[in-house]
């Protein structure tokens, strides 16, 4: 994509633009942080790079279904390759934990920029949320596009804490499925799993609640103004 198509793209889609926005103040805090200290921190940009692909992902899907319905087994491979990634951006939310290792005099910009990339994961998220939450409620309805949200961010909080405890990467999925199917059945059977998958996605599905709802009164309150 040239650089004139991809200022038309954010001119027209000003949503992402806002998220490309947030995404890039979090990069700038890293190659500050870069310069004028060390390379500690470099794998957020790593992640923040995973984060988007849900949303870029879903995004192409969105765009096909919008110009005709796709046939309903590949929709529902769609979704789930979605699904797979998705976890990645409110991964970058555990990335905290490394304020532990942070020396004293950095403590207050690490944190600044941690949940800068933090809140770009969890926005660039919660939109590539909305757009599948769009895509089945137009194709079925509102009750089962909530029930698949809902049952997506409760699978996402488990998948978080598979790729912070666990290790498991979303390309795992291919590359070691046996080895996954274990890891996933030994986590079940932990109460640390357990406890953080539901914590964490209580978080998600308020979080998503928040941002569908703002979203929501957003379009009535234009379509007021317009009428």
């Amino acid at each position: 994509m040239g650089l004139d198509k991809m200022v038309h793209y954010l001119q027209s889609n000003l949503k992402v633009a806002l998220l490309a926005f947030v995404s890039s103040a979090a990069m700038i805090l890293l190659a500050f942080r870069i310069v004028f200290h060390d390379w500690n921190f470099v794998f957020l940009a790593w992640n923040l790079f995973l984060a988007w692909i849900p949303l870029v992902f879903i995004k192409w899907v969105w765009e096909q279904e919008r110009n005709r319905p796709l046939p309903f087994g590949l929709l529902a491979l769609y979704l789930f390759v979605w699904l797979m990634f998705f976890p990645n951006a409110p991964y970058i939310i555990t990335d905290l934990k490394h304020l532990r290792s942070v020396p004293e005099a950095m403590i207050w910009y690490d944190a600044l920029m941690i949940f800068t990339f933090s809140l770009s994961g969890l926005m660039t998220g919660l939109y590539s949320v909305r757009i599948v939450h769009r895509i089945v409620a137009g194709r079925w309805n509102g009750s089962l596009a909530w029930a698949t949200i809902i049952c997506s961010l409760v699978l996402s909080g488990f998948g978080v804490f598979l790729g912070r405890y666990g290790r498991w990467n979303s390309w795992d999925v291919l590359t070691q499925p046996g080895a996954l199917v274990r890891g996933i059945i030994s986590s079940m059977q932990n109460p640390l799993a357990i406890k953080h998958t539901l914590t964490f996605s209580f978080v998600l599905v308020l979080s998503y609640f928040a941002f569908h709802i703002f979203a929501e009164l957003k379009q009535h309150e234009a379509s007021h103004r317009y009428s």
